[in-house]
C-alpha cells in the first residue's frame, strides 16, 4: 500500500496516486454500538472491539481494521491489514496515544494508520507517532463560527463556505509543512512548535521515546535545539558515545563554537595551530551534546540558542559525561592529565579540577611536552569515527585520508569522508570480511544490480541499521556491493514492497 522514501521519526511514503502524510475522505460503516473510551471493565465483553473488512481505497481493494478498544489499546489483538484505524480520537488526549507507536512498529511499514478528525494542531504530532492519513474538521469548526490555524481555533464573522475553505486550505499547507519537515530533518522542532500550547500534546511528545533508527545518524541539515534537551538527536548521539575509546590520557577542554564542524571555526582553527604537534585528546564541551571528541566532530551538526546561562540540566549532563570520560581515560591509562582552555562561564559549572589556560601562547608552551605521532592519532580519529558510524571499526592500522578526503589503504581506496564515511567498492569489501555479520549487511539470495533493492529476493540484515546507513550487500557470504539504507533494519524485515535499499555501486565477477 504504502512505500516509504523518507524518515525523521515520522515518515513520508508514496501511495498509489501522491505522499503521505495526506487527507483523506474515507467512510467505513459499522453497524455496531461504539465503544466509549471510559467504559467500565465490566462491560468491555458487551462491545465488538475490532472490525475487519475491506475496502476501495484508491483505486484498490485493501484490508482494514478498526481498533475500537477505547483506552483499553493495550489489549489490542492487531491483525494483518493494509489500513489500521484509530476508532477512538480521545486517546489523542491520553497517554493510551503511545500505543500508535507500538502500532507502527508492529506493523509491515507499508502498512497505513489512519487518524480520523485530527486538529491541525495535532497533526505534527501524530505524523511523528507514525500515523499516514487523516481526515478533517473543516465543517464541524465552519458550523461552529471558528477559523482553523496552524496552532488554535478563532472566532470569525465569515460565512459557512469560506470558513470551510479556511480550514481546508489550513489542514492542506500543515500536511504539506510536515512532508518538509521529515524531508528536510526538522519534524521534531515542527511538533515542539504546534504542540507547547497544548498540554495533552505536549504531555504524549514528552513521554514518546521514538525508534533511534527511524532518524539519520549523521544529519545534513542543522538540528535545531530549543529549550528541551532531551531530543533524539542527542540520545542516539549519546548512545554511541560509550563506544569511544581515547587516544591519550592528556585531555584538552574546548568550547563549542557556531560553526560547525568546530575545525572549520576560526577560533578552533587558532586552537588547532597552538596545538601544533602535541598529542591530546580534544573534548568539546558543547549543550545539549555533553561533550565531543574531535574525532566525533561531524557526528554533530546542531544550532542552539545561546544566552550564555547554562540550566541545571545542561550542567548535569555535562558534568556526568566528562567524569565518565575521565574514568575511561583513566581506566586505560592509570592517570590522566586535565587542562582547560575555556571562558569563564564553562569554567564556573565545571566540577573537576584541572589546569586552567587563558591564552594561546600559554596553551602552546604548556603544550610542548606533550608531543608524538599525529600521524598515529589522525588514524585513532578515523578508527573512532567508524566505530560511530558502524558500532565496530574495521580500518586497520597503516591507512591514510589524501587532500581529496578520500582514506586510502594499499593504494585502493576505501571510504570518502564527506560528513560521514562512505563507503567504496574495496571499504564494503573490507568491512564485510573483517566483521562479517557485526557490518551494517543487507543479505539477498540473487546477484544484484545498480538502482534499488525490493523485498523479493531480500533474506536479512543487520536491525541497527538506521535509515540512510551505508550497507553492504552480500548473498551465500559472498560480498556483491555497496548502497544507502532506505529502511531501518527491523523495517526491513516486515516490508512487503518497496526500496529497501539504494544500491550505489557492485563488484563485476565477470
Amino acid at each position: 500500500m504504502l512505500e516509504p522514501i523518507y524518515y525523521d521519526v515520522g515518515r513520508v511514503c508514496k501511495d498509489k496516486d501522491g505522499l503521505t502524510p495526506s487527507i483523506v475522505d474515507l467512510f467505513i460503516d459499522i453497524n455496531e454500538p461504539k465503544l466509549l473510551y471510559n467504559t467500565p471493565e465490566d462491560l468491555l465483553d458487551k462491545f465488538k472491539k475490532s472490525f475487519l473488512g475491506t475496502i476501495n481505497f484508491k483505486g484498490e481493494e485493501i484490508k482494514y481494521q478498526v481498533l475500537n478498544y477505547g483506552r483499553y489499546l493495550d489489549r489490542a489483538k492487531i491483525e494483518e491489514a493494509d489500513l489500521y484505524i484509530i476508532a477512538d480520537r480521545k486517546i489523542i488526549e491520553r497517554k493510551e496515544l503511545i500505543f500508535i507507536k507500538n502500532l507502527r512498529d508492529s506493523i509491515p511499514p507499508n502498512s497505513a494508520i489512519y487518524f480520523p478528525l485530527a486538529k491541525p494542531w495535532e497533526i505534527p504530532l501524530l505524523t511523528y507517532l507514525g500515523v499516514d492519513y487523516f481526515s478533517t474538521l473543516s465543517k464541524y469548526y465552519a458550523s461552529l463560527g471558528y477559523k482553523l490555524t496552524k496552532n488554535r481555533a478563532l472566532k470569525s464573522s465569515k460565512d459557512y463556505e469560506e470558513l470551510v475553505k479556511i480550514n481546508d486550505h489550513t489542514y492542506h499547507s500543515i500536511i504539506e509543512e510536515v512532508r518538509d519537515a521529515i524531508k528536510n530533518g526538522y519534524l521534531r522542532n515542527l511538533v515542539e512548535e504546534t504542540s507547547i500550547s497544548h498540554p495533552y500534546l505536549w504531555a504524549n511528545y514528552r513521554r514518546y521515546k521514538p525508534d533511534l533508527r527511524k532518524i539519520a545518524t549523521f544529519k545534513e541539515n542543522k538540528v535545531i535545539v530549543t529549550a528541551n534537551i532531551n531530543i533524539p538527536e542527542v540520545s542516539k548521539y549519546l548512545e554511541r558515545l560509550k563506544n569511544y575509546e581515547p587516544y591519550t590520557n592528556i585531555i584538552l577542554l574546548l568550547p563549542c563554537s557556531s560553526k560547525k564542524p568546530y575545525s572549520k571555526s576560526k577560533t578552533h582553527q587558532k586552537i588547532i595551530k597552538a596545538i601544533g604537534k602535541a598529542v591530546v585528546e580534544e573534548v568539546i564541551l558543547t549543550s545539549p551534546y555533553g561533550l565531543v571528541p574531535r574525532a566525533l566532530e561531524l557526528a554533530v551538526n546542531y544550532d542552539i540558542p545561546v544566552t550564555g546561562v547554562w540550566s541545571l540540566e545542561e550542567i548535569k549532563l555535562i558534568n556526568e559525561l566528562l567524569k565518565d570520560f575521565i574514568k575511561k581515560v583513566e581506566d586505560k591509562f592509570g592517570d590522566s592529565t586535565i587542562i582547560s582552555y575555556l571562558p569563564d562561564h564553562y569554567l564556573e559549572i565545571l566540577e573537576i579540577d584541572s589546569l586552567v589556560i587563558k591564552d594561546l601562547e600559554e596553551l602552546r608552551k604548556v603544550l610542548k611536552e606533550y608531543k608524538g605521532d599525529k600521524r598515529k592519532q589522525r588514524v585513532h580519529n578515523l578508527k573512532e569515527l567508524c566505530r560511530y558510524q558502524f558500532y565496530k571499526n574495521f580500518l586497520p592500522d597503516n591507512i591514510f585520508i589524501n587532500r581529496k578526503n578520500q582514506i586510502i589503504y594499499k593504494n585502493k581506496i576505501l571510504a570518502t569522508l564527506k560528513n560521514k564515511i562512505i563507503l567504496s567498492l574495496e571499504g564494503g569489501k573490507l568491512m564485510w570480511e573483517t566483521l562479517k555479520k557485526d557490518s551494517f549487511y543487507v543479505e539477498t539470495n540473487f546477484d544484484i544490480k545498480k538502482g534499488s533493492l525490493f523485498p523479493p529476493g531480500f533474506v536479512d540484515c543487520n536491525e541497527l541499521i538506521s535509515y540512510d546507513d551505508e550497507v553492504v550487500l552480500i548473498k551465500d557470504d559472498k560480498y556483491l556491493g555497496v548502497g544507502r539504507a532506505k529502511l531501518p533494519g527491523d523495517e526491513m524485515k516486515r516490508a512487503k514492497h518497496g526500496a529497501l535499499v539504494n544500491v550505489r555501486k557492485v563488484v563485476s565477477y565477470g
